[in-house]
């Protein structure tokens, strides 16, 4: 009965390891989608696309200066430099994105479902 009981709280182990493991690289995904948008919109240079991608307390700080600086820095950096890992952030609804260096780039998150940089990242 115990060997029974330990092959099958084993067995949940192992399935609740699949299913985190799939998660975390269901966040990566979206994490690197939502920031691929951002760096083509960036690149098109075009403010107002930009600021609906970032949470409203910073579209305001979002200028067209900023954005023609980081059109000149974009070109050095490749998605996987910008996102290496997304882990779920302090609420539920939010990733945080960390960068190839280990620094942190943003925090995501959900707003009306759709992810929003809550940081202007690309300053």
């Amino acid at each position: 009965m115990m060997t029974y009981t330990l092959r099958l709280l084993a067995l949940s182990l192992c399935l609740l390891g699949l299913v985190a493991s799939s998660a975390v690289a269901d966040d990566l995904a979206d994490a690197k989608a939502v920031i691929t948008k951002q760096v083509e919109a960036l690149k098109q240079g075009n403010d107002a696309v930009v600021r609906k991608m970032f949470t409203e307390r910073l579209r305001a700080k979002i200028t067209p200066e900023a954005i023609k600086a980081a059109q000149k820095e974009l070109g050095k950096m490749t998605i996987d430099d910008l996102v290496a890992s997304a882990a779920p952030g302090s609420s539920k609804d939010s990733l945080k994105i960390k960068m190839k260096n280990g620094r942190t780039l943003t925090t995501l998150v959900k707003v009306d479902g759709q992810w929003l940089a809550d940081t202007i990242w690309f300053k």
